[in-house]
């Protein structure tokens, strides 16, 4: 199984992140007179209520009039000079409303499955500037000759990103990037380091090097996203403030299944909030990211489930023995990783600790307390496993 994963983006049919960020500042506040509307509709046609109609004519009231304030001039696209097109239906809507869109929300609830694809998402500028091109070449993302602004890059591997302060992965498809042309063996930045480049990278520009993958669930989306200074390319899972704190529970369970992380979980780094708004339909104004490695694809589109069954069930009771009860094993949640050989499980959200006081659970939890990573370099430094 290849981690190339290419997330694809149309350049003239989505809007750029950072030129949405920029148009709200711009935007100025509308008010209409609804009593007036309604004053040049005939009588006779108020009366002629719709079958099925709840609406009774009644007088005027002074609520009914919203206040507004003219606006100069729509904002225009930066690469086309237009109005800002018809927002369209979403295809995915998570399952909580998130009362940061509303009243102008870009999504429609949806009924039924967990995972849907979008029809549009935030694009990348047709013209990219010279660091653009000059991160494409670095990175992988580049536009191709219809148009599509493409990101390429591999993502990293598993031991690469637990290796992180340590030594290299040489199997990463990125570890020429993460040398940065020289001869060492040992990683430049440590996993802190990167989350902090990526945070600021993010801050300044959220297109670069950052792009939906296609999908998202009851609890976020998850973006592909490169730290063009060193090559790091990794998964970010974004949320709304809405949602933030059941998500961000997922980063405390994951910091408790350290020792199990890159054999029942994937490779945690960090969680990171937003200086900007990443609009996106579907998912609505994503705020804040977990950020960790790629997990690898969904069971359920495995064809051999049960020569994994085995895999499955170690990792469940990896992450149990350390306290963890998941809530939520579905097919979505479990990840066949081909370059481990493992089921990794994901979607910590719903999870709950079992507080039943075992004299292992109890140890675990002081070394946790004590210094995590430490333990997790002192384990790197003795070998992998």
């Amino acid at each position: 199984m290849s981690n190339t994963k290419t997330p694809v983006q149309t350049v003239s049919d989505q809007l750029l992140a950072a030129w949405q960020n920029n148009a709200q500042t711009q935007l100025l506040l509308w008010k209409t007179s609804f009593d007036h509307t309604r004053s040049q509709i005939p009588e006779r046609e108020l009366r002629q209520n719709p079958p099925g109609s709840e609406y009774s004519p009644s007088g005027r009231s002074a609520r009914t009039v919203s206040e507004y304030l003219p606006s100069s001039s729509p904002v225009e696209y930066p690469t086309q000079r237009r109005r800002m097109p018809t927002r369209s239906r979403a295809q995915c809507a998570p399952n909580t409303i998130d009362p940061d869109n509303s009243p102008d929300s870009d999504t429609d609830p949806a009924p039924g499955g967990r995972k849907r694809g979008f029809s549009q998402v935030t694009s990348s500028p047709s013209s990219p500037s010279p660091s653009v091109q000059r991160s494409a070449r670095q990175t992988g993302s580049r536009h191709n000759e219809s148009g599509r602004y493409q990101h390429s890059a591999q993502f990293c591997t598993q031991r690469c990103l637990l290796g992180q302060g340590g030594q290299l992965d040489d199997d990463c498809p990125n570890v020429m990037l993460h040398r940065q042309g020289r001869t060492s063996s040992r990683h430049l930045i440590d996993a802190k380091s990167l989350v902090q480049q990526i945070k600021r990278q993010l801050d300044e520009n959220l297109d670069r090097d950052c792009m939906p993958m296609g999908g998202c669930g009851a609890s976020g989306a998850l973006f592909k996203i490169t730290c063009t200074a060193y090559g790091y390319t990794v998964v970010g899972k974004g949320t709304t403030s809405y949602l933030w704190n059941e998500v961000k529970r997922e980063a405390d369970i994951y910091r408790i299944l350290w020792r199990v992380q890159g054999s029942a979980v994937p490779a945690f780094l960090g969680a990171i909030d937003l200086a900007k708004i990443y609009f996106l339909h579907g998912a609505g104004q994503i705020r804040h990211m977990l950020l960790m490695a790629w997990g690898g694809e969904p069971i359920s589109k495995i064809n051999h489930i049960k020569a994994i069954r085995h895999e499955i069930l170690r990792s469940q009771k990896k992450i149990r023995s350390l306290g963890v009860l998941h809530q939520d094993l579905r097919p979505d949640n479990l990840l066949w990783n081909a370059e481990l050989g493992r089921v990794l499980i994901i979607d910590f959200h719903r999870s709950e600790l079992d507080v039943r006081p075992t004299k292992k659970g109890m140890r675990l939890r002081e070394q946790l307390s004590c210094g995590a990573e430490e333990h997790r370099r002192k384990r790197l430094r003795a070998g992998y496993k």
